[in-house]
């Protein structure tokens, strides 16, 4: 999905990966980060950020929940984290980095809750009643007044498989009287997702009804004498989009894909530039085809191009329903040769290293971490 930019745009950094593979320190179904891209990305979309006075936070999940990048951010001016899920908050946790936003897409269990609220975070996303209950009690005990957040959802809002959770106006209007009765949450964020999708169609990036939904949410607190201070818009937190999420009210945004430049639009045009790429070698020949490594696909990355031997051949769509073992492409190329991907992933739910590589801009490369895709450090 994004080879072919990456081979315009980044090609050091697809000579400097087949370099240092060729050391043999590096294995297969290995995704390799060029960090000075990742962070010059970033810097872009910091800097346009704050020119519309949005704060953001980083969502890390798709690059495996890498602490080491993390931090980096941070230091440059990223106000904290974003987690996808609790096991994200963990590695966040353990890796002492700063937690933003905690709860979206996936709630804090009850007995991790506790942890996290002793440990501090900005805000916690809040998907029902009794949630919104138990942190207020562990709130009190613990001596805070945590800020929660309400995920909108309407009939005609944009939902995935597998994250259907919100609420909407009307049940907001029902649970708001209990929300004021408690002493230690302060109810003082929306947001919903996706608010923003990029459209092939168009070629530009289209808001959805959910951001309608936040924003009349919005206006029925602020009658309820409800000051909403976080407005939280995801999804194609891009520079491109900054200025549409400040155009809507939004005082806070969650770049992810961006930062790698693999945000859609990125495989065309956009400031960022490709910052990862995923390398494997040929295990065997089979039926006239060749089959590499696998551990890295992901079901809706759009894998269509590979480049090996110096030229982009094209690779087998493979049937997600099925593990990926290997994956294959046409033709007979020579048993351990280098093959390098670049297509749309979620490296967190895949069995593949993250190799990072820093120095390639100075050209001085070198490979300074690896990491398991769960954020893990592990030996080189």
């Amino acid at each position: 999905m994004f080879l072919n930019r990456l081979l315009k745009d980044n090609k050091e950094f697809v000579d400097v990966a087949l370099s240092e593979y060729s050391k043999g320190e590096i294995l297969p179904d290995s995704y390799l980060i060029d960090l000075d891209t990742l962070m010059e990305n970033a810097k872009k979309i910091l800097n346009e950020a704050k020119k519309h006075n949005i704060k953001l936070y980083y969502m890390l999940k798709q690059i495996g929940r890498n602490p080491y990048i993390a931090k980096k951010l941070e230091e440059l001016g990223y106000s904290g984290s974003v987690c996808v899920d609790f096991k994200e908050v963990e590695v966040m946790m353990e890796n002492g980095l700063k937690l933003g936003n905690v709860g979206h897409l996936v709630q804090i269990p009850k007995n991790f809750l506790e942890k996290v609220i002793s440990y501090g975070c900005d805000i916690i996303t809040v998907y029902s009643i009794e949630m919104i209950e138990e942190i207020s009690k562990i709130s009190k005990k613990l001596g805070k007044v945590q800020d929660i957040m309400l995920r909108v959802l309407e009939k005609d809002s944009s939902i995935y498989p597998g994250q259907e959770a919100g609420f909407s106006l009307d049940s907001i209007k029902e649970i708001l009287p209990r929300i004021k009765e408690l002493e230690a949450v302060r109810l003082s964020g929306l947001t919903s997702f996706p608010c923003f999708l990029y459209s092939d169609e168009t070629k530009k990036i289209e808001v959805t009804n959910n951001l309608f939904s936040v924003l009349d949410a919005k206006k029925m607190l602020e009658d309820e004498g409800i000051e909403i201070q976080h407005v939280n818009l995801p999804s194609v937190t891009t520079v491109e989009n900054i200025p549409l999420i400040a155009k809507y009210g939004g005082t806070h945004a969650e770049p992810g894909h961006a930062l790698t430049g693999t945000a859609p639009f990125n495989k065309e045009y956009g400031d960022e530039v490709p910052a990862y790429l995923y390398i494997s070698e040929i295990s065997h020949n089979f039926n006239d085809k060749s089959y590499f490594y696998g551990g890295g696909y992901y079901s809706r990355g759009n894998m269509k191009n590979a480049y090996i031997d110096n030229r982009v051949v094209e690779v087998e769509k493979f049937c997600s329903d099925n593990i990926d073992y290997y994956l294959s492409m046409k033709g007979k190329y020579d048993v351990f040769t280098p093959i390098i991907l670049c297509f749309r992933t979620q490296i967190f739910v895949t069995r593949s290293d993250v190799i990072i590589i820093e120095g390639i801009k100075s050209g001085k490369p070198q490979v300074v971490k690896r990491y398991s895709a769960q954020g893990l450090e592990r030996r080189m």
